[in-house]
């Protein structure tokens, strides 16, 4: 029962830390509490939801959505998160800049001081947001005066035509694969976001049904502890009984009934052969072989046991009528024989 129980925690860890795991690869911690804000820029190019989002070098959130406004497609509206212990003034700019010279971008959080009050601005509000070059992404404002600006500004027009589609340089088409790159990616992160979104709630029926077997689990846990005391029980009761005495009983009796079956067969065997025996005798009889066969299959001597028979009928007959014929009393001679009117002899 412990077995099953760990293997259903066990389960519910694993797809809990799948889900997590998801989720902070795209860029957002579940556990972290983080507060969410929005801004919208003309151009999100190498933004994807994993980008950072960060104030003075120190990285505060990431990226989580990328969606076109739907009444102005131009313009892109990004969702990050921000760390719950940052509170951000309803001044602060969202700064979208180059992370870096080979390409990337990142969210630069501008502001002077974090808010104490009423003018905190309230989770899930949009900030003011801005765009910033490469080069002004490396040099702050004023730092090498005005020439500097026009030198960023010159650069940052040659920099922009890097990666012209109409071009066949080597740099420009690597730039241009490196960008269907990110954007098959910001596509395939943005469809796996969708299918999260809308499996969540055949994972939360899931999680449900687990539950519930769960339950169902440690419910049949005293079903099943009763049932083991049963056994252990009939176990105890067995382990008591005299076997050795039942057994030795037991092959007595077996071996009385198996001395039975033996003089049943002996006597099976004594009456088959006298059957045959008894069956060669009739079929003797019947083939006219022995004294016994010639009575049963001559017919003169039935014919004369018949004329015997009769001959004897015949005598009792006449000695019962006459009887004076056959005994002499007292020396006297006997009368005449008289013939009976019926004599029976004369009847055949």
């Amino acid at each position: 029962m412990k077995k099953e129980i760990k293997l259903a925690v066990l389960a519910i860890v694993t797809l809990a830390l799948a889900i997590w795991g998801f989720k902070f690869l795209s860029g957002q911690n579940l556990l972290s509490g983080d507060q969410t804000f929005y801004g919208i820029y003309d151009n999100v190019q190498d933004v994807n939801t994993a980008t950072k989002v960060q104030i003075n070098g120190v990285v505060v959130g990431s990226v989580i959505s990328i969606d076109p406004q739907p009444d102005n497609v131009r313009k892109i509206k990004l969702g990050f998160t921000v760390n719950k212990d940052i509170r951000l003034p309803k001044t602060t700019i969202a700064d979208l800049r180059s992370s870096s010279p080979l390409g990337g971008k990142m969210i630069e959080l501008v502001f002077d001081k974090m808010c104490d009050g009423s003018n905190c601005a309230q989770e899930g509000s949009t900030l003011p947001s801005q765009t910033t070059g490469l080069i002004g992404s490396m040099l702050g404002p004023g730092d090498f005066g005005p020439q500097i600006e026009n030198v960023g500004t010159m650069i940052d027009s040659t920099l922009s035509r890097i990666g012209d589609p109409n071009s066949n340089a080597a740099i420009d088409v690597s730039i241009n694969e490196m960008s269907k790159s990110m954007q098959n990616l910001s596509a395939i992160t943005s469809r796996m976001n969708q299918l999260m979104t809308r499996s969540a709630k055949d994972m939360e029926v899931t999680m449900a049904n687990m539950a519930v077997i769960t339950e169902s689990l440690v419910q049949s846990q005293t079903k099943l502890n009763s049932i083991l005391n049963n056994v252990t029980t009939v176990t105890s009761d067995l382990s008591k009984v005299k076997l050795s005495e039942t057994v030795t009983k037991t092959n007595g009796t077996i071996d009385q009934a198996q001395a039975s079956l033996e003089g049943v067969e002996k006597t099976m065997a004594e009456a088959t052969l006298t059957m045959q025996e008894l069956k060669t005798i009739v079929q003797k009889m019947e083939s006219g072989d022995g004294t016994l066969g010639k009575l049963l299959n001559d017919e003169s001597l039935y014919t004369n046991l018949n004329e015997t028979t009769r001959e004897m009928d015949l005598l009792l007959q006449d000695l019962r009528l006459n009887p004076r014929r056959y005994f002499r009393l007292f020396g006297k001679k006997s009368k005449d024989y008289e013939l009976p009117e019926e004599d029976p002899a004369s009847q055949n």
